[in-house]
This record gives C-alpha cells, sequence and structure tokens, in this order.
C-alpha cells in the first residue's frame, strides 16, 4: 500500500526531505503545507548570480544584474525566494524522485527556474544560463514567489 505525504508526520516528513534534497549549495528550507504537501524554498541573490556570472564571464556586473532581474520579473535586486511544492497527495516515492532531481546539481531550484525561460531568452543572456549546468528544455517548475 502507497504512502502518501499527507500521511507522514513531521518526523518522517522532515528524513524525507534531507534524505533526498540534497547536493544544493544554495540557503535552502523546507516548509509543511496545508493538506500535508511540503515546500522546499531557497534563495536566489540576483546580485550573487551577476557577480558569478561576470567572474566567469567578463561581461559588466550591472548589466548582468539588470538582464537576471528582467528576466525573472524582479522589480529591484532584492533576494527573492524559489518555491517548490509537492502536494499531500503525493506518493512519497514520487515525492522522494521529485526531490532528487530538483537537487541533483549544487544551484537547485535556480536550475529549475531557469529552464522556465525561453531558449532564445536563456541564450541571450550570453554566460547566465551557463551558471546553471545541465539544463534541460521544458522542465522546472519554480519560480520566484510572489510572481
Amino acid at each position: 500500500m502507497p504512502e502518501y505525504l499527507n500521511q507522514f508526520l513531521a518526523d518522517k516528513a522532515t528524513m524525507l526531505v534531507e534524505e533526498n534534497f540534497t547536493g544544493v549549495e544554495a540557503e535552502w528550507w523546507w516548509e509543511r503545507r496545508l493538506g500535508g504537501g511540503i515546500a522546499v524554498c531557497q534563495e536566489l541573490d540576483p546580485t550573487s548570480v551577476a557577480r558569478e556570472v561576470s567572474q566567469k564571464t567578463g561581461r559588466e556586473e550591472d548589466e548582468l544584474r539588470r538582464v537576471v532581474e528582467e528576466e525573472l520579473g524582479l522589480e529591484d535586486p532584492e533576494p527573492v525566494v524559489l518555491n517548490f511544492e509537492i502536494s499531500g497527495d503525493t506518493e512519497a516515492s514520487e515525492a522522494a524522485r521529485m526531490l532528487a532531481e530538483r537537487s541533483a546539481t549544487p544551484e537547485g531550484l535556480a536550475v529549475c527556474t531557469a529552464r522556465t525561460l525561453p531558449t532564445s531568452r536563456r541564450h541571450a543572456l550570453n554566460g547566465v544560463h551557463e551558471l546553471f549546468s545541465g539544463m534541460e528544455e521544458g522542465r522546472g517548475v519554480a519560480r520566484p514567489s510572489g510572481l
């Protein structure tokens, strides 16, 4: 008989997340949602992204920051929280797979966010997309909260 997230008490939910959302270097945390689901949250700082890409590519940091802000629909360079939610009616094995998939790179949910950009715009960033290694077409659902 399959187990569902909404059947998990706090300790078991914590264990599921901690054992399956691994390998992410950015600051992240998880929260329980109504209905027994979970949300994995990760901070994305556009200024840090621009700085890192600038160092790797030699492009102007201010220009890259403006492009990142524009592409993510941000009004200012303040950090945002990316959220990835899993419904409480999701089987535990499927939730584990989803968590592992979204933590397969050090950038974590930021990779999923970059994947949501149209291919032409990702390539127009000239180096920003390189920060998000291993991007694949058409995958990812993480978006900055409040958008």
